[in-house]
């Protein structure tokens, strides 16, 4: 695939931080995908197994262990996190952002 033809006249000034972009939004969005899909198969045994009676779930207890993954004591976000690991450093960072946001809908 020519990238020329996928990203038009503008692909020649995408660079480096672009490429790099696009390939970390395209994965982001498939172990996004992938990572969806496992948890609702995990959602639906852990059902399956409660409407069996082989399991109880304390679902409030679950409540508050995932609130805390997802958002720290200081009220950062996982997807915070995962972007300040992502975007550190990187001196072509608004090449990166558009590659990235190509990419994830490429994905």
């Amino acid at each position: 695939m020519n990238l020329g033809e996928l990203f038009g006249a503008w692909a020649p000034s995408l660079g480096f931080g672009g490429v790099a972009g696009v390939i970390v939004g395209y994965t982001a969005k498939k172990v996004t995908k992938l990572v969806a899909i496992a948890l609702g198969a995990v959602f639906i045994l852990v059902q399956v197994l409660a409407y069996k009676r082989l399991i109880t779930v304390n679902w409030e207890a679950v409540q508050s262990t995932a609130e805390g993954v997802w958002v720290d004591p200081k009220g950062l976000t996982l997807a915070d996190h995962a972007w300040a690991i992502l975007s550190e450093n990187l001196p072509f960072g608004a090449a990166f952002v558009a590659g990235f946001a190509i990419g994830f809908k490429l994905g």
